[in-house]
């Protein structure tokens, strides 16, 4: 299965006549592609199951790279420049690096300490002005050979790298070209950070699509995608839920003929809110969510999305995660907790960091999730997570059932919850993004008709907009952070 695989992948490399880097006026073809392909592979041909980090924004040179890295049968490490250059050497430290192919100015910290560990680094245009080419000679890799390795963002501790496999991801693609209905020519967005695992969504089921890919490179086209979408003629969107969410605070009430076809939305709760918005809105063809994790090999669970759910699914608040997809097994413990099993699960953390994540029940491997699941009409709904899961006066809470109701009242956009100890005493707290003023004393009266005494929140914090990482996601650390200080200041008697 994996040398057909990437058989076929490199063949639509070298016949396609098709454009395969789109933005804006800047074209490259797939003929480029495969010659650029071929002059790494004449470097990097002479390393096997080497880790090469890959230093560099979403530069046609950057793509090529990627492909070559893979292809030549080493493992492709993005590293991502948005991170503070002491998280991006921890990750170098934990990566135990050979390789550093940069297509930016590398910092004078990472060359120094390349040179203190003898990792070879290449300046990637360089080795791309060079003659020298290289043809394949097959793709007769394990499936447990290391295709790619990244890094798990959001955390304050130490970084944890997530080996994955050819297997692993491979049978992720398969899934998605079989049960998203592609085109041929599709041209796919390319939203998110190569260290954000979506990214092998669109790496390689736009080549097999022969279809093109067309980056988000800037600041200004990540907070307001739109005209990066209308320009560059997108047909297939993929990103997490809040990006969504921002379109519409932006342009609330204005349907956007987009060009989008497909979306795939993924790597976070998908309310029913943004649900609505889209198929109102954005009036699209094709939309699913998708359920998954790095270490799970990106993607195990699809619903495919219809306004039906906005009905069926309303006292959920949530488009559930749905089923799951072939090679993926599945695995409930006594608490819900999701466990997953499978062609997809990965070898485990570097340096065995995490390790207890992974478990081997009945001679088969598993992952714990730590998301809480439930089936209901047919198909899976996360939750939320274990760990945020709190004991309240006796009861066990979950807080994403606390921000579900809360951000069902009108003109509240988004709801995060938590748990105040500062004091003796336990009480929820709830930080709210809200469109229009709030009487409080009239959303905890509507609160009181869906939630127990013990679930309403006792104190309320508004904020202008929820932070969010750089991939998207709520940073619900950041929102705690600012809300503690709040109450702290509050406590001190302080304005």
């Amino acid at each position: 299965m994996i040398s057909e695989f990437y058989n076929k992948l490199y063949e639509s490399f070298q016949t396609s006549g098709s454009v395969f880097y789109n933005y804006y006026s800047e074209e490259y073809s797939y003929k480029k592609l495969s010659t650029n392909l071929e002059k790494l592979n004449f470097h990097l041909s002479t390393y096997k199951n080497k880790r090469v980090v890959l230093y560099g924004p979403k530069t046609f040179e950057v793509y090529s790279a990627i492909y070559s890295i893979v292809l030549s049968g080493n493992a492709w490490v993005p590293l991502n420049l948005s991170f503070p250059l002491n998280r991006q050497l921890e990750i170098l430290a934990v990566l135990e690096a050979n390789i550093i192919l940069y297509d930016e100015n590398l910092p004078e910290e990472i060359k120094s300490y390349a040179k203190k560990k003898n990792i070879i680094i290449w300046d990637l245009r360089s080795l791309l002005q060079q003659s020298s080419v290289k043809s394949f000679d097959g793709f007769d890799f394990s499936p447990d050979d290391i295709a790619y390795i990244m890094f798990t963002s959001g955390s304050t501790g130490t970084p944890k790298g997530v080996p994955v496999t050819h297997q692993n991801y491979i049978n992720f693609v398969n899934n998605a070209m079989e049960i998203l209905p592609f085109k041929k020519g599709e041209v796919f967005s390319d939203y998110h950070d190569f260290a954000f695992d979506i990214s092998i969504f669109y790496l390689f089921c736009a080549p097999l699509t022969e279809g093109s890919i067309s980056p988000i490179r800037s600041d200004d086209e990540k907070i307001y995608p739109i005209n990066h979408i209308l320009e560059n003629r997108i047909t297939v969107w993929s990103s997490v839920p809040s990006v969504i969410s921002r379109i519409q605070r932006l342009r609330p009430e204005e349907k956007i003929e987009t060009p989008i076809r497909i979306m795939f939305l993924c790597g976070e709760p998908f309310s029913l809110n943004v649900l609505k918005y889209c198929y109102d809105n954005l009036e699209l063809e094709h939309l699913f969510n998708f359920y998954g994790l790095t270490e799970t090999g990106v993607e195990n669970f699809h619903h495919k999305c219809s306004k039906d759910d906005l009905k069926k699914f309303e006292d959920k608040g949530y488009v559930p995660i749905g089923k799951p997809m072939k090679g993926s097994d599945i695995r409930l413990t006594d608490e819900k907790e999701l466990l997953l099993g499978g062609c997809q699960i990965t070898p485990g953390y570097l340096g065995g960091i995490g390790s207890e994540r992974f478990e081997v029940i009945e001679k088969h491997r598993w992952y714990h999730t730590g998301d809480i699941v439930e089936l209901y009409d047919d198909v899976y709904f996360c939750k939320g997570r274990l760990d945020s899961q709190v004991k309240l006066s006796g009861y066990r809470v979950e807080l994403m059932d606390i921000e579900v109701q809360v951000g069902k009242y009108p003109g509240i956009k988004e709801a995060v919850s938590f748990v105040d100890n500062s004091n003796t005493s336990k009480f929820l707290v709830c930080a709210l993004e809200s469109e229009e003023i709030i009487d409080l004393k009239l959303l905890k009266g509507e609160l009181r008709n869906y939630l127990p005494n013990y679930m309403i929140p006792r104190k309320f914090f508004f904020v202008d907009e929820m932070p969010r990482n750089s991939n998207g996601k709520l940073d619900r650390k950041e929102i705690r952070d600012n809300i503690w200080k709040q109450i702290q200041i509050r406590a001190d008697g302080h304005k």
